[in-house]
């Protein structure tokens, strides 16, 4: 058994650490097809994503946290798989782990976020619009490198687990902590619970469900060895109580340098099973629930190299739960589709960002399959691949500055000086041009005409054009910028305006 004390309190600290490869792989479970995107830029070295509806317009949107550029990067979805340009809020030092949740219950999903240079948990709430601001914040163990965020005492509330991994074992002591909502949307002192074994290992993931059969949510914890090479391993069960205090209930050994772990009910026998990686051995197994409380393992399935990270889902609809892992030294995402029995068939690997950290599955494009993103920590972006045969839009435009110049001499009857801005859809999707203004100190000196990208759907291979016009009443330079807002990724595109009235 593996025994389980708890403490009040405690600190924390942590670090762990495109363009996607163009592969599409299909499947004879349902033509199961992906098509990468253009890399979504964040900040710098994302180390965990989370997805929500973040400004209540119906589109996905996601959320990574930035380890060393210390702020949270919020992508908001257009509803067709691509993104608007990140928007970053600083949160504190050194963050790395991240989950979206409505924490105050107000309807809007809330950031919760793990800060390893101040060990802290920090409650980021959201304000319905996409903004973000803090609103709670609360001492944690030490080097929290994972989240989650559920209600554990059934009073309708969300509550935290945060694993203090002392920076994936690097500085003890280990430990997991529980923060309970105090009913007002704040996180109550930490409750620390910590192994008593001489090994001294550190938890690497959580999942929070139903794991002894009385209908009470409980967690389900792995852990491995500082070294994280060492052949140990274990997956802790800690039984609820019920109030969201918990004890040791079983320790199950599925493999060694244990990464990340999820469940769901696999082979439909309403008992929830388990998923747990293997980081050094690149396997994933498989813990079938099949009574209350005890699980039997199945054999170890060959991933990419390093895997971090697994979801439980159904990515082909075809009511069966599939397995989604994602790799941290091959740069890629294995799919396996399941056959409702624990078995999973081979799909293939994705191509993915450098050094992808985490995934989330969700339907980003609104066709009703689910989408795979992962935060890329070595490029600094997210990666997004689309189900299905894809049909993603890609503008060019054909300046990011024009310059205009003119003698102060210039009199009100004498035609202005203008310039093109072409701007043409390269990719497959429609490109929905929605709103083209000129903003800036300077605005009033430039002007658009001849516009007709205003307000547009522009098919693959199609153009329109406009032009701006420079009108400089004073001497000296103007500066303004175009900003066209589109519905693709990296919306708004911007061309920077410039006027330059000599005086002479």
């Amino acid at each position: 058994m593996f025994p389980i004390k708890f403490v009040r309190r405690g600190f924390l600290i942590g670090m762990m650490c495109g363009w996607i490869g163009a592969t599409s792989i299909s499947t004879q479970a349902q033509n199961l097809t992906y098509t990468p995107t253009p890399s979504n830029p964040v900040g710098r070295a994302p180390q965990a994503i989370a997805t929500g509806d973040f400004n209540g317009d119906g589109h996905s949107d996601l959320a990574t946290v930035n380890g060393t550029s210390d702020d949270v990067s919020v992508l908001l979805g257009n509803g067709n798989g691509t993104f608007q340009s990140a928007v970053s809020f600083g949160v504190g030092k050194i963050p790395l782990a991240l989950v979206a949740k409505d924490i105050d219950r107000d309807g809007v999903s809330d950031l919760v976020v793990a800060l390893s240079g101040s060990d802290q948990v920090v409650v980021l709430k959201g304000d319905g619009k996409g903004l973000f601001q803090k609103w709670a914040d609360q001492a944690v163990g030490k080097g929290t490198t994972f989240l989650v965020a559920e209600d554990l005492n059934a009073d309708g509330w969300n509550d935290v687990v945060a694993a203090n991994s002392g920076r994936f074992g690097y500085y003890p002591p280990f430990n997991m902590s529980v923060l309970l909502n105090d009913g007002k949307g704040y996180l109550e002192e930490s409750v620390l619970y910590e192994q008593d074994r001489g090994e001294e290992m550190f938890p690497t993931g959580i999942f929070v469900g139903d794991l002894t059969g009385d209908k009470v949510v409980d967690l389900a914890v792995t852990w491995s060895q500082p070294s994280w090479s060492s052949a140990n391993g274990l997956v802790s069960i800690l039984k609820n109580t019920g109030d969201g205090t918990f004890e040791s209930s079983k320790d199950l050994k599925p493999g060694f340098t244990l990464s990340a772990i999820h469940g769901a009910d696999i082979d439909h026998n309403g008992l929830v099973d388990l998923a747990v990686t293997s980081l050094y051995a690149d396997t994933v197994r498989v813990l079938l629930q099949h009574e209350p409380g005890e699980f039997r393992m199945l054999d170890s399935v060959k991933v990419g190299f390093a895997p971090v990270g697994v979801k439980l889902q159904d990515v082909n609809q075809d009511d069966e739960l599939d397995l989604v892992v994602v790799n941290r030294d091959s740069n890629s995402l294995s799919l396996f589709v399941g056959e409702g029995t624990g078995a999973f068939t081979t799909v293939g690997h994705f191509g993915v960002g450098a050094t992808p950290a985490a995934v989330v599955v969700h339907d980003f494009d609104q066709d009703s399959l689910p989408d795979l993103a992962t935060a890329s920590t070595n490029v600094d972006g997210v990666s997004v691949l689309l189900s299905g045969g894809g049909a993603i839009p890609l503008p060019s435009i054909n300046t990011d500055a024009l310059v205009f110049e003119q003698g102060i001499s210039f009199t009100p009857s004498a035609k202005p000086s203008s310039q093109p801005v072409r701007f043409s859809n390269i990719g497959l999707g429609l490109l929905q041009i929605d709103t083209i203004e000129i903003s800036g100190t300077g605005a009033g000196a430039f002007a658009t005409i001849d516009n007709t990208c205003q307000g547009i759907t522009l098919h693959t291979g199609e153009s329109c054009s406009l032009q701006v016009s420079f009108t400089g009443k004073t001497s000296g330079t103007h500066y303004a910028t175009l900003i066209i807002q589109d519905n693709a990724s990296g919306s708004p595109r911007r061309v920077i305006l410039k006027g330059i009235v000599n005086k002479g």
